[in-house]
């Protein structure tokens, strides 16, 4: 089932705030002489923790609706980080424009992603997010370092996580408004609690689904 779109239900809540992180999925073991091994059992998952603003009962009546009707963990729906909406060095989008922006060739190292049809020197800065779509499915990465875009609008751009093994040459990417697929965790939802007119504490968990 595909993610629902942000007109779906990211743009109709009124968030106060979000924090993404990530999950990780690793396994530890060591030995006496203080050496320790990591094995990832599988990738890392963005996690996010939205707060909704205070609101009037029936404004918030409708989003808890809405957020019901997800039907648990079933059906997921994209979700922006809010503190990364545009890149840092284009806050309004704007240099950016109507560009193409695409994956180009996409090599063994999937820490890379080389990216095709940017503005020249165009600046991608540690910190900002991207989206990339493809097959039907949504990665969520984060840039793990500045670099500026070549006069023919290639630059190659470290990232975390890596891409997935779908992500192939080609694939769209998105910088503004970067959306990550997610479900809702079980229980974390908060519809609020209503006082006169006005309800407050809203909010819920969400977890990415890969």
């Amino acid at each position: 089932m595909a993610a629902l779109a942000l007109s779906a239900l990211y743009d109709r809540l009124v968030i106060a705030g979000s924090r993404f992180d990530i999950q990780r999925n690793d396994e530890f073991s060591g030995v006496a002489s203080g050496a320790l091994w990591q094995a990832e059992l599988a990738p890392p998952l963005w996690t996010a923790e939205v707060t909704l603003n205070d609101q009037t009962l029936n404004e918030m009546k409708q989003q808890a609706a809405l957020i019901r009707k997800l039907d648990g963990a079933r059906q997921s729906f994209l979700l922006c980080d809010t503190t990364s909406l545009y890149p840092q060095a284009d806050p309004d989008g704007a240099i950016l424009g109507t560009a193409n922006v695409t994956i180009g060739t996409v090599g063994n190292d999937r820490t890379t992603a080389p990216l095709t049809g940017l503005p020249a020197g165009y600046a991608l800065t540690i910190g900002d997010k991207m989206q990339v779509r493809g097959a039907g499915k949504d990665a969520f990465v984060e840039v793990s370092g500045t670099v500026v875009a070549k006069a023919d609008g290639t630059a190659k751009v470290a990232i975390f996580p890596r891409l997935p093994l779908w992500v192939a040459d080609g694939a769209a990417v998105i910088l503004k408004r970067p959306a990550c697929p997610v479900v809702i965790v079980p229980g974390s939802h908060n519809p609020g609690t209503s006082q006169g007119v006005w309800t407050s504490g809203a909010g819920f968990k969400a977890i990415q689904k890969s």
